[in-house]
């Protein structure tokens, strides 16, 4: 059975394999890239666009396929003026993003895509106004939302830039917290009398707090649970503790879009 299943898993290897190789023959270069010559309806869509461009310049927003991070079309009512400015109209494309769709003619498989028009209309912006003139506008859109939202504090780190770290002890974006951690634990004592229990989780300690443009710590809140309650007697110690070392780490102001940004850090501290 387990040979049979072997055999089947190298013959579909094969197949698709094959067919990778086939539907390479049969594309070809546009201004959004590559296309299979058998998708007719995406060739004639770039065509449409082309002529469409001539009396009128519009810049269309796909949604992409996916998970889309919170926050990400902020920009769009500041994208909508700069795009206004130049005599270009926005628009939502009506049509679903899908990166691995796949038709059948005469048994045949090719892979088809989908936007052509809308991608092609945003290619021939690229073309007219420079490679990346979609980018850096709504890079420009994004960073204009920013600084309208200066005074208001940003959430850590769905509303920065990605991956950006503001503890700059941690080498990586994901070993911040363990870093934090560490730092902390490694200076901390527990008080003469508590009681600590076998399992090394005797207190979960839930901080948030914001770190300033400037780097320096405002509106700090703690909240501390016990695993034996007999140890709350201790939790103004273990505050204090908490409250030093969040005051002096060596915390780095967060940026969104290229802008340095009010933020609001959570971190639970746990033994």
């Amino acid at each position: 059975m387990k040979k049979s299943l072997s055999i089947l898993l190298i013959l579909l290897s094969f197949t698709i394999k094959a067919q990778e190789i086939e539907s390479e023959k049969n594309t070809f270069n546009t201004i959004i890239g590559k296309i299979d010559r058998r998708d007719l309806n995406c060739s004639s869509e770039i065509e449409r666009a082309k002529i469409d461009f001539k009396s009128k310049e519009t810049f269309y927003y796909i949604q992409p396929e996916g998970y889309l991070k919170i926050g990400a079309n902020r920009h769009h009512p500041f994208l909508i003026e700069l795009l206004k400015k130049r005599g270009i109209d926005f628009v939502v494309s009506p049509e679903v993003e899908m990166q691995n769709v796949w038709y059948e003619n005469n048994g045949e498989l090719h892979q088809v895509k989908t936007n052509c028009y809308y991608k092609a209309s945003n290619e021939l912006l690229n073309l007219k106004y420079g490679s990346h003139f979609i980018k850096n506008i709504e890079k420009t859109a994004d960073s204009l939302y920013v600084i309208s939202k200066l005074k208001e504090v940003f959430t850590y780190p769905d509303e920065v830039d990605a991956y950006y770290i503001i503890y700059p002890k941690a080498k990586e974006f994901l070993d911040q917290k363990n870093q934090i951690l560490k730092d902390f634990f490694e200076n901390f004592k527990f008080p003469n009398g508590f009681i600590q229990s076998l399992d090394e989780r005797d207190f979960l300690a839930k901080t948030s707090f914001i770190i300033k443009r400037d780097a320096k710590i405002t509106d700090l809140n703690i909240e501390i649970e016990f695993k034996n309650s007999e140890n709350q007697k201790f939790y103004d110690y273990i505050v204090s503790q908490l409250k030093r070392f969040i005051e002096n780490a060596n915390w780095k102001a967060a940026v969104s879009s290229g802008v340095t940004v009010d933020c609001r850090f959570k971190i639970n501290f746990y033994n």
